[in-house]
């Protein structure tokens, strides 16, 4: 068996082979191109593992070259201290900690989702980077006029109906009006942008509308939380257990203490899209004040003392459970059956 370690980039990739009883017997740097990838691999003899660290690169390097060896490792970096904590670190000395990583069996690797989900990945990806694009729009323009030393509160300065009133009061304030009219030019050109995700979003999910009924009947998700749980939570049997489920979600704990002392927090790792639904959610059904079995839960946590913030967490965990027995289902949310 050969273990290969590739370090990928744009234009070469490194690539460090080993035997089977871990030691180096080929040291190689070719182009980063399908023929010169198949190539090598064809050129390498015997039965063989590959593996890269996950990056941009990863997701089509693993789909060229999974029919050619017997496995493609897909490794989460953060993972890898042999690589990211050595001092002698270069293209070369990362292709070897790679591949003596993978003789070692020490790679964690990175859920490879099939076809059809990592397309819907994509998309929602690409929603929320435009979602993002829109609010630094706002965020922008809001500054424009903070900037001049008028401090706007609320949606006024965006709504399409006050536009021309605010312009009448840049030019009579003798402002930029020119730089102002760019500002709203954007912000409407983010606000489309962001209108043709959504539709597109709409379009990709048409195949898995039960799946995402099933997500949006849940208090507090809606279309777009659907979408985003559906794709990155898939049929709901790609993570085993609830406590993976929040680490993977980053609602789970973080703890550094050593004899009974140290801390704890709120994780700052795990997918920020899936985390954000979540938490969204929570608030959702916190706000709205509606009679139902997730906001009964928030008020028995208040009324036990628990802190609010604290409370908020356990209520997007709870949410993330019913999303997550739903896709396994395939069943609606009924409220009579969540636990309180």
């Amino acid at each position: 068996m050969k273990h290969i370690g590739m370090d990928l980039h744009s234009t070469t990739t490194d690539i460090c082979v080993r035997n089977g009883v871990g030691r180096i017997v080929l040291l190689r740097r070719i182009e980063t191109t399908p023929k010169e990838l198949v190539a090598f691999i064809h050129g390498v003899s015997g039965e063989k593992r590959v593996a890269v660290e996950e990056s941009q690169m990863a997701d089509w390097v693993s789909r060229l070259l999974a029919p050619h060896v017997k496995e493609v490792i897909r490794s989460q970096p953060r993972h890898n201290r042999l690589i990211s904590g050595s001092e002698d670190k270069c293209d070369e000395k990362d292709a070897e900690a790679l591949s003596e990583l993978l003789f070692m069996n020490r790679l964690k690797p990175v859920h490879h989702p099939p076809a059809a989900y990592r397309t819907l990945r994509e998309g929602v990806i690409a929603y929320w980077i435009a979602s993002r694009e829109l609010t630094r729009a706002k965020n922008r323009l809001k500054a424009f006029f903070l900037h001049n030393g008028w401090h706007q509160v609320g949606r006024a300065v965006y709504c399409l109906r006050d536009r021309e009133k605010n312009l009448q009061a840049i030019e009579k304030r003798g402002w930029n009006v020119g730089l102002a009219k760019l500002h709203y030019e954007q912000l409407d050109h983010c606000r489309r942008l962001k209108a043709k995700h959504v539709r597109m979003l709409r379009e990709m999910f048409k195949p898995m509308r039960h799946q995402v009924k099933c997500l949006a009947s849940i208090p507090g998700i809606g279309p777009i939380g659907a979408y985003t749980l559906l794709a990155y939570l898939e049929d709901g049997r790609r993570i085993p257990n609830k406590r993976k489920l929040w680490r993977y979600a980053g609602l789970s704990l973080r703890r550094h203490e050593s004899n009974d002392k140290g801390r704890q927090g709120a994780s700052h790792s795990g997918n920020r899209m899936v985390k954000q639904v979540l938490m969204s959610a929570a608030i959702t059904v916190v706000s709205r004040q509606k009679d139902n079995a997730l906001a009964r839960y928030w008020e028995a946590g208040i009324r036990q003392n628990v802190d609010a913030k604290r409370m908020r967490r356990n209520l997007a965990r709870k949410i993330a459970v019913i999303a997550h027995l739903l896709l396994r289902s395939n069943q609606e949310y009924r409220d009579e059956r969540v636990m309180v």
